[in-house]
């Protein structure tokens, strides 16, 4: 398996944590937060999580990350919150599925590469490690912030 296979499947474990993690919500529990861990809504978070890594994937595929379409701190100003659960994970699935398009045409030269984001430069590989990482830790505070909430994850998670 080369990196670029690798870091599409890791991508595809997310994309499982997610559903997991999402699906079963009700409106309302997709808008509760715990500040203790984050004061975003949970909505938020996971949408948070997979724009950060869409926008590194676009970095390394050498295309520009606009921060209007991708913000890393607030909702996409073009995406419609969704209302429900199915609609944010069918939401955070497409995203996720724009890395993997993106990722599908790297090879593994291009991630030694040294690519520059707006905060600095890092190396193509190193940085998609990094987005999958970020995403995956708010995976878990998203769990963490459902057991604060009284709606732990659901049995075989």
């Amino acid at each position: 398996m080369n990196t670029a296979s690798f870091l599409i499947a890791t991508n595809g474990r997310l994309k499982w944590w997610l559903y997991h993690t999402l699906s079963d919500l009700t409106p309302e529990q997709l808008q509760y937060s715990a500040p203790e861990i984050d004061d975003r809504p949970i909505a938020e978070v996971a949408m948070h999580a997979i724009t950060i890594l869409l926008g590194y994937a676009t970095v390394v595929a050498g295309q520009d990350w606009s921060m209007e379409d991708y913000p890393s701190d607030r909702w996409p100003l073009r995406l419609a919150r969704p209302a429900e659960a199915s609609e944010l994970v069918a939401a955070l699935d497409a995203r996720l599925s724009q890395v993997d398009e993106l990722l599908g045409r790297l090879s593994d030269g291009q991630l030694d590469n040294v690519v520059t984001f707006p905060f600095g430069q890092q190396q193509a590989g190193d940085a998609l490690s990094t987005g999958l990482t970020h995403a995956l830790t708010h995976v878990g505070t998203i769990a963490g912030i459902r057991a604060i909430g009284g709606f732990p994850l659901p049995p075989g998670y």
